[in-house]
């Protein structure tokens, strides 16, 4: 096993987009729309597809913001989630608060492997501690470059990345379970109280 900085493995970190200066506000001409990537989509190391939201935008988008297959997300505050940018998750537009890792050397390091090890409680700690301003500030690019990644045999990463994957589904799946379940409950309690004060009216 051998040690790198993030730089030597992710040819490029491309920071997000201040969503504000592209977005339509007032009376601003709107020249397109993009799908836009909130913070809470992104948890579990996945992306859930029903948080992302369509934005009027005022400005043309530069390209690179935008993801692309391959690319993996690295929110710069806490808790510094990171997902990878599978083929139907390309084209969405990332806010100030996320940066891109782009160009990952698959000849080093498995992707998935990097993601779960990026969602860590090691590499979280250590982006916590490198983030000389305060907790509640973003991360620099330049610590985030400079984050070392431990590199088992190829063969290992790509079996560890398979179980973090499988995990983060599960999670995801039980956590919209969890979502659906209060939501019922919610329905039944407001049932219950609407009959009762329609009941009191009389």
């Amino acid at each position: 096993m051998k040690i790198v900085e993030l730089n030597e493995i992710a040819n490029k970190v491309v920071s997000g987009t201040v969503i504000s200066r592209v977005e339509c506000r007032n009376n601003e001409i709107k020249v397109g729309e993009v799908d836009f990537l909130p913070l809470k989509s992104i948890t579990c190391g996945m992306i859930d597809m029903d948080e992302v939201k369509k934005i009027d935008i005022a400005k043309q988008v530069q390209q690179e913001k935008m993801t692309n297959y391959g690319d993996i997300i690295l929110k710069m505050n806490q808790p510094y989630d990171s997902v990878y940018v599978e083929r139907e998750f390309s084209g969405l537009l990332i806010p100030s608060f996320c940066c891109l890792l782009r160009t990952v050397d698959r000849t080093m390091v498995d992707p998935y492997y990097l993601v779960s090890y990026l969602n860590s409680k090691f590499a979280k700690e250590y982006l916590m501690t490198s983030n000389r301003a305060s907790a509640a500030s973003l991360l620099k690019i330049g610590d985030i470059k400079k984050l070392p990644i431990p590199l088992p045999d190829l063969s290992e990463q790509i079996a560890i990345g398979k179980i973090f994957m499988s995990c983060s589904e599960r999670q995801v799946i039980l956590s919209k379970m969890k979502k659906h379940e209060m939501e019922l409950v919610e329905n039944i309690v407001m049932d219950a109280v609407r009959e009762v004060f329609e009941h009191e009216k009389y």
